[in-house]
């Protein structure tokens, strides 16, 4: 075989490769969620990431045991899910008290998987949870 041809199928194989990338990064549901660990978390939102393939909700609790303000990641879904489902970029402030109902992390960090967020003016959006979504 020459050279010419070893280096195409070495490009198409580099190729492949790259585009099964995203693939593996993403996850299931019951890979890093433990859905018979409900939670309701009721805090500061700081800040949100809007990425694919999920985005990211950041606020802060105080935890009732120890009185020290925690930070938590939430998870949602995708941008565009959360668009459908009513939400806007400007829906939650910074600063602003929010409830969000979810599914604690398996391995035991300050990680949500949300299903539902309510808003300080009483809205309820829904967060595009691969568990199911509910009110």
């Amino acid at each position: 075989m020459n050279i010419q041809k070893k280096l195409t199928i070495l490009a198409i194989g580099a190729g492949l490769l790259a585009a099964a990338a995203p693939l593996l990064a993403h996850h299931s549901f019951a890979a890093e969620f433990d859905s018979s660990k409900p939670v309701m978390l009721q805090g500061k939102f700081t800040k949100m990431d809007w990425v694919n393939p999920h985005s990211w909700i950041h606020m802060e609790t105080v935890n009732k045991d120890t009185g020290k303000v925690e930070t938590w990641d939430i998870e949602t879904g995708p941008p565009n899910t959360l668009y459908r489902n009513g939400w806007r970029k400007d829906a939650i402030k910074e600063g602003e008290e929010i409830l969000v109902s979810g599914t604690l992390a398996k391995n035991g960090s300050n990680t949500v998987n949300a299903r539902s967020v309510r808003t300080p003016d009483g809205r309820t959006l829904l967060a595009g949870s691969s568990e199911g979504n509910i009110k």
